[in-house]
C-alpha cells in the first residue's frame, strides 16, 4: 500500500504538469484513498473503524486540502458512499484539512494558474479598492487610431505593442476635443491589412470596403493558428494608403468615468466578462470627450 501511494502521488504530480487530459480530481481521490487505507493498516486492531472508512476519509482530506471546497466535496463523498452516518466524520475531516492547508498556500488550481501566468480576477474586490477610483490605476500611454487611419501607423502600432484592442476616435468639426467612436480589435486590424482593404485618400468609402469581407473573416479563430502582423508583407506604396475603420469598429464599448470606484469596476469587468474597459474623464459641461485609457485590473488583459 505504501508503494501504491508513492506511485500514485508522483504520477498525479507528473500528469498535472503535462498537456494531457488526465485531470486532478480522480488522481487525488485515488492518492488520498491509498493514504487513508495505509493509515488504517498502521492503526490495525487499535481502532474499531474499518480500513475502507479510513480510505474514504483519506480521500476527503486530500480533496479538501488541495481544492479548498467543503460543501460540494461533502456531497460528492456522501454520494460515493451512500451512507449518511459518515456525514459528521467527512465534515470534520474537510474542515480540518481546509483550515490547515490555508495556513501554507492557496488551492492547487490557483497555484497552477499562477505558475502558468494565466490572468485571473478574484470574485470579490479587496477592501482597499473601495478607496480608489479607476482614474488612479489607469496606465498609459494609450495607443489609439483615427476613424480613417494611415496603414503605416497601424502597422507600427501593431508591431510595437501587444494590445488586443484600440480606441477609435473622430475629430469633430468646430471642436478641439476628439470624440470616442468605439474600439477595434487587433485581429480585425490584421484581417484588414491581410485583405488590403486600403483607400488611396483619407475619404470614407465604407460601401466598397465592406463588400470585400464576409462574417467568417471576423469570426473567432479558436484553436486555428492566427495570422501575425509579422506575416503580412506590404509595399511602400501600400504603407502610404489609408483604412476606413468605421465599419469594423465596435461603436458601443463599455465605458466608465474616471471617478468610478475601482471595486465597482472590477465587479463589472468580471461579471460581464469584459476584455477592455475604457475610462473617460469626468469634465463638467463637456460630453463625449475622449481622453481614454485601457483599465488595467490586477493583470494585463491585453495579452489575449
Amino acid at each position: 500500500m505504501l508503494v501504491f501511494f508513492i506511485i500514485c502521488l508522483f504520477l498525479s504530480i507528473f500528469s498535472c504538469g503535462i498537456v494531457a487530459p488526465a485531470g486532478l480530481f480522480v488522481p487525488i481521490i485515488v492518492t488520498g484513498a491509498s493514504y487513508g487505507r495505509l493509515v488504517g493498516i498502521l492503526v490495525g486492531e487499535r481502532s474499531n473503524l474499518s480500513k475502507g472508512l479510513y480510505a474514504v476519509l483519506g480521500a476527503a482530506s486530500l480533496l479538501g486540502g488541495s481544492m479548498r471546497t467543503t460543501v460540494s466535496l461533502c456531497v460528492i463523498m456522501l454520494e460515493l458512499t451512500n451512507n449518511l452516518l459518515l456525514l459528521p466524520l467527512i465534515m470534520m475531516v474537510l474542515v480540518v484539512s481546509k483550515s490547515v492547508a490555508n495556513v501554507f498556500n492557496a488551492n492547487v488550481y490557483d497555484l497552477i494558474m499562477k505558475a502558468k501566468g494565466l490572468p485571473y480576477l478574484e470574485t470579490h474586490a479587496e477592501p482597499y479598492m473601495r478607496q480608489l477610483t479607476v482614474g488612479d490605476v489607469v496606465t498609459g500611454p494609450l495607443q489609439m487610431f483615427n476613424g480613417i487611419e494611415k496603414v503605416r501607423n497601424i502597422v507600427f502600432v501593431l508591431r510595437t505593442t501587444a494590445h488586443n484592442g484600440f480606441p477609435v476616435i473622430d475629430e469633430p468639426p468646430r471642436s478641439e476635443a476628439p470624440v470616442l467612436f468605439g474600439i477595434i480589435l487587433r485581429d480585425h486590424l490584421i484581417t484588414l491589412l491581410k485583405k488590403k482593404a486600403f483607400l488611396p485618400s483619407p475619404v470614407a468609402n465604407s460601401y466598397d470596403v465592406v463588400r470585400k469581407f464576409s462574417s467568417d473573416d471576423f469570426a473567432k479563430k479558436g484553436s486555428v493558428e492566427r495570422v501575425k502582423i509579422e506575416d503580412i508583407q506590404l509595399t511602400e506604396e501600400e504603407m502610404g494608403m489609408f483604412i476606413d475603420l468605421h465599419p469594423f469598429t465596435n461603436a458601443s464599448p463599455y465605458t466608465v468615468v474616471e471617478t468610478m470606484s475601482l471595486a465597482k469596476a472590477l465587479i463589472l469587468f468580471r461579471e460581464v466578462g469584459l476584455r477592455h474597459l475604457l475610462v473617460i474623464p469626468k469634465i463638467p459641461g463637456v460630453s463625449n470627450l475622449l481622453i481614454s485609457w485601457v483599465l488595467n485590473l490586477y493583470v494585463v488583459i491585453q495579452f489575449l
